[in-house]
């Protein structure tokens, strides 16, 4: 056994302790061990060594087994306490089990030692366990019984508030006799028809009733007094009206009943004024109206922030993300990097039916290849080396909502089966797990590669594309949205403005023809990190670049302009010569040209760039 144990041994006999020391060491080569003779070095060695198991002769002069096995049961009553003697007879053997011990082994036996320590280890563990549940299940039910009192101490509270709000606002109640004279007439009722009930008692009901409302009184009096079954009350909804002692006309919802006193039919209308209730029901109506006018108006501002461009490019983004959004289909957004696809995405989250869940984002070029398949589908305990608990994966966490795989074309092709399965069927393992979990959820890719060239190269599965590419959304790069530029450099320079508390106004037109002359390779992304830098720099209320910014060269070759490729690798040249040719980390090239950097690498020798160069 390679456990390492700590023993303390309470024997008067030196070569007796040695003999239980080696015979421990064969099942335990790394044991703790202290031995101890007397009551003062047992103590002394019990609080420094902190013993796992303690082992103890039967008879010893002055201090004996027993005196050591009370004293320890005070102390800590779940250590292992084992005798181990050289004669001890079936009634003392009982004895010590009675008052604690774990076990017993003779002196001539000590090859039954180490199984005896083992089991005794295990027991004691098993007991710590225990009492550890025991006391976790005591605290849980100490939790939930306060919760139950604090619960039904706000209940309590909740009742008394109500009954007092019920008393306040009680019902009128008007007793009348088959003449329709006033009876009873509670404060209620003079409440609500502004009269004494002294002025009223004896009078008739008639000046409190308009026609419609005598009519229905009278006939439900009627109906009652006929009335063969045991029916002996009736309902009135609103729709009516009564008249208060002033004059004044209100609605009212009614309920007459039939009672018999001293043989006298009487019947009792309790009375409602629902006025206030009908202005508030009305005043109700309205700020609904005004909410979901409201919301519309905020969702199309929001709409507007997330994204801004009025070209026709961008027109036919929106249009698309219109038609998808209400659907649970599949989304592919392409686009070079800067262009917003992250946007797109979450804008297509908001508009769709999942809007009210979560949006998990992943970010497969980000995640090592050894760690994407945990992240992505979770991984039980122990299904590899760290992995000390289970771990809830991201489709699990997206249940119900949406996820969106940024970078997909990053994806490693041999977890690609595992991910066109979830795509396909909603199900998937645990790393390391036998169980099948199902989820729902709506799938949203972006990629800046070309995966269909991605899978004639073998480097992307087939199948996974056709199930990614139900409804590709293909995004402009900034170069191809005419006019866009002055309104995302005006959103950034209010949005950097207002963090800064710079007061800037407008754009210089030097600084917007500068601005409109780029072909802006790193995109939105791009333009938004110059126009930061511009606004920290401008002093004035009109935002200016500087000399520090400088467009790259454009009329070069025999039709005036560089190629795409000519102005990509000119462009990543100058973003490697101003970070001094560091590729990743804090302020590398990659991070500026928001790239990962095994991408940035691939375009570097794509395009031929190296520092000799």
């Amino acid at each position: 056994m390679d456990q390492v144990i700590k023993v303390l041994s309470l024997e008067d006999v030196a070569e007796h302790a040695e003999l239980i020391r080696r015979e421990i060491s064969k099942a335990y080569p790394d044991v703790q061990w202290r031995h101890a003779s007397d009551e003062a070095s047992f103590r002394e060695s019990f609080r420094e060594l902190q013993p796992d198991i303690i082992l103890a002769d039967y008879s010893l002069p002055g201090f004996d087994g027993l005196a050591a096995l009370a004293l320890i049961k005070k102390t800590d009553p779940d250590i292992p306490f084992v005798f181990v003697s050289g004669a001890i007879g079936e009634d003392l053997a009982i004895e010590t089990l009675k008052k604690g011990a774990t076990d017993y082994v003779l002196k001539h036996r000590l090859e039954r030692l180490a199984p005896a320590i083992d089991r005794a280890m295990r027991e004691a563990g098993e007991r710590r366990a225990r009492k550890e549940a025991e006391a976790a299940l005591r605290r849980a039910y100490d939790e939930m019984e306060q919760k139950v009192q604090q619960r039904t101490a706000e209940l309590r509270e909740s009742q008394q508030r109500f009954e007092g709000i019920f008393a306040s606002a009680m019902d009128a109640i008007v007793t009348i006799d088959a003449e329709k004279n006033i009876r009873l007439f509670n404060d209620a009722a003079g409440t609500v028809f502004r009269c004494e009930a002294q002025t009223v008692i004896g009078q008739p009901l008639d000046p409190f009733l308009t026609q419609p409302l005598a009519k229905l009184v009278i006939g439900l009096i009627q109906e009652l007094q006929t009335s063969t079954t045991s029916r002996k009350y009736i309902y009135n909804p609103e729709g009516l009206n009564a008249v208060r002692a002033d004059g004044e006309e209100f609605p009212l919802e009614a309920t007459i009943s039939r009672t018999e006193v001293a043989g006298e039919l009487l019947y009792t209308l309790i009375l409602r004024d629902i006025a206030e209730r009908m202005k508030e029901e009305q005043q109700i109506r309205q700020l609904q109206l005004q909410k979901n006018y409201l919301e519309s108006e905020m969702k199309s501002a929001e709409n507007q922030n997330d994204m801004i461009g009025v070209s026709r490019p961008m027109k036919e983004v929106y249009k698309n993300v219109e038609k998808v959004a209400g659907t649970d289909s599949t989304v592919l957004i392409n686009g070079e990097t800067g262009t917003g696809k992250e946007l797109v995405a979450r804008a297509i989250h908001k508009a769709s039916e999942r809007s009210d869940k979560v949006m998990i984002k992943v970010n497969c070029a980000a995640l090592p290849a050894n760690l994407i398949e945990s992240e992505l589908f979770g991984h039980e305990k122990g299904a590899f080396t760290g992995a000390i608990a289970r771990k809830i994966g991201r489709f699990e966490m997206a249940d119900s909502g949406t996820i969106f795989l940024d970078e997909v074309g990053e994806f490693p092709l041999d977890l690609q089966a595992k991910l066109l399965r979830v795509l396909q069927e909603g199900e998937f393992e645990r790393l390391g797990g036998q169980s099948t979990h199902k989820v729902n959820v709506r799938v949203i890719a972006a990629t800046n590669r070309n995966l269909a060239e991605e899978v004639a190269a073998n480097n992307f599965r087939a199948d996974l594309f056709y199930r990614l590419n139900v409804f590709p959304l293909l995004l402009p790069a900034l170069r191809e949205r005419d006019g866009d530029v002055p309104l995302l450099a005006a959103y950034f320079m209010q949005k950097y403005a207002g963090r800064m508390k710079k007061n800037l106004s407008a754009i210089s037109q030097a600084a917007l023809f500068a601005l409109k002359s780029y072909n802006w390779p790193g995109n939105v992304r791009e333009l938004e990190n110059v126009i930061e830098r511009a606004v920290i720099l401008s002093d004035g209320a009109e935002l200016e670049l500087g000399s520090w910014f400088q467009p790259l060269n454009h009329s070069v070759g025999t039709n005036g302009f560089q190629t795409l490729e000519e102005v990509e690798r000119e462009y990543i040249e100058r973003i490697l010569e101003e970070t001094n040719w560091k590729v990743s980390g804090d302020g590398g090239a990659a991070g500026i040209l928001g790239m990962h950097r095994s991408t940035l690498e691939s375009r570097m020798k794509k395009l031929g760039i190296s520092r000799s160069r």
